[in-house]
């Protein structure tokens, strides 16, 4: 298969991940709560997390938020959770990527934290993306530290950021983080412990699919 040019691949791509960047959060009152239909990310937030905000399309595209108890959007510093389902690109775009021998979530996730490095108006801390699969999905994960976000974020924010490839869906989590103080994680590059990195990880890897081809039934 003759593959697009990069420069050309570039534009709709872009268009694309524009709707899956990472979320800045949502007021309180807005969103509505409903059962998402078709293929669907099953994935559990922290222990003690609650649901803040949901909205979408229950068979199309959503955004869910989760947050620590006593957190709010427009205040949060212990942490936030947010997840996405996405359609997929158009056919000809994931057929060239296909042909480069890469999946549509690592050229997603590649371009996102990209973005995201070039948007820090501080110093980025990256962390190297990993590529594979977890329970049967093809998985990129990656993430970093930006140590200037602004004043809803004096100290910086951290985020690691994954992208599942389903069968019929796409489906975007990210988890992030803001230090409490100037020096609070200072020993650690992306300012949060490794235990807690490495729950937001092992939640990660603990995701399953559901409701799509041969993936079982959605709990209600």
């Amino acid at each position: 298969m003759k593959c697009i040019p990069s420069h050309r691949l570039l534009a709709p791509l872009l268009a694309f991940l524009l709707a899956m960047a990472p979320l800045a959060g949502h007021a309180e009152a807005e969103g509505r709560l409903f059962q998402p239909r078709g293929e669907n990310l099953m994935i559990s937030p922290p222990p003690g997390w609650r649901l803040a905000y949901m909205d979408g399309d229950p068979e199309g595209n959503y955004v869910v938020d989760f947050l620590p108890p006593n957190e709010a959007h427009d205040s949060w510093r212990e942490g936030y959770m947010g997840v996405q389902r996405r359609g997929y690109p158009d056919a000809g775009l994931v057929a060239n990527i296909q042909a480069r021998n890469l999946t549509v979530a690592q050229v997603a996730l590649t371009e996102v934290m990209q973005g995201a490095q070039r948007n820090c108006p501080g110093r980025f801390v990256a962390m190297a993306q990993k590529d594979g699969s977890t329970n049967n999905i093809p998985v990129s994960v990656s993430g970093g530290f930006c140590d200037r976000t602004g004043p809803v974020a004096p100290y910086g924010e951290g985020t690691v950021l994954a992208v599942y490839q389903g069968k019929q869906q796409l489906f975007v989590v990210q988890f992030s983080w803001r230090p409490p103080t100037e020096n609070a994680f200072k020993q650690y590059p992306y300012r949060i412990s490794p235990a807690a990195l490495q729950q937001y990880l092992d939640l990660l890897n603990a995701a399953t699919l559901c409701g799509g081809p041969d993936e079982g039934k959605c709990p209600n």
